[in-house]
């Protein structure tokens, strides 16, 4: 993204309706700050509060380690050219434990280094995220071979969840959170 201005403006967290404001409580207590995604979509409330919902849903503690869930993120951000989502998710893969070397890799698209089960699951964001989610029967066979059904269902969800991430602050011009 360019630096170009915001599309929606970004409201003052102080003038949040009491909901959203617990919401962003929450995510200053978590994060030191509120992602400027959901001060854009708390334009409108009810947006913004199934987003929280669905990211915890899909990002928080579930069957799938959240550094892997992290690093899918930064890689579906990497391969969509999101600099907002990357920002953020690349601070929270380093908090997870990602080292400089795991984000290099993903970087330039080599998963070798990674356990057979992440290589996998990176390999299934790789065919997912250009695609309108045609997944070959050979990628989907080697991601199965690794993970379990709830698992992969985990992993298809954190990779379509930022697909629509990236989409949603590209297309809005949302800027990177200072």
């Amino acid at each position: 993204m360019t630096d170009q201005q915001p599309r929606v403006p970004l409201p003052p967290l102080e003038e949040a309706p009491p909901d959203v404001a617990r919401l962003f409580d929450a995510f200053m207590r978590e994060r030191g700050n509120v992602p400027n995604l959901f001060r854009a979509a708390s334009l409108r409330p009810p947006i913004v509060l199934t987003l929280f919902a669905h990211l915890r849903a899909v990002t928080g503690p579930g069957e799938v380690p959240v550094l892997l869930k992290e690093l899918l993120t930064v890689r579906v951000s990497q391969l969509n050219s999101c600099a907002y989502c990357l920002a953020s998710h690349t601070a929270l893969s380093r908090k997870y434990g990602a080292t400089d070397a795991q984000l290099s890799a993903l970087a330039s698209g080599q998963f070798a280094d990674f356990e057979p089960g992440w290589k996998a699951a990176l390999a299934f964001a790789d065919a997912m995220t250009p695609t309108n989610g045609d997944v070959t029967d050979e990628i989907y066979a080697e991601l199965a071979r690794w993970w379990t059904a709830p698992q992969i269902v985990e992993i298809t969800s954190v990779i379509g969840f930022f697909n629509y991430f990236n989409r949603f602050a590209e297309a809005l011009r949302i800027p990177v959170t200072r």
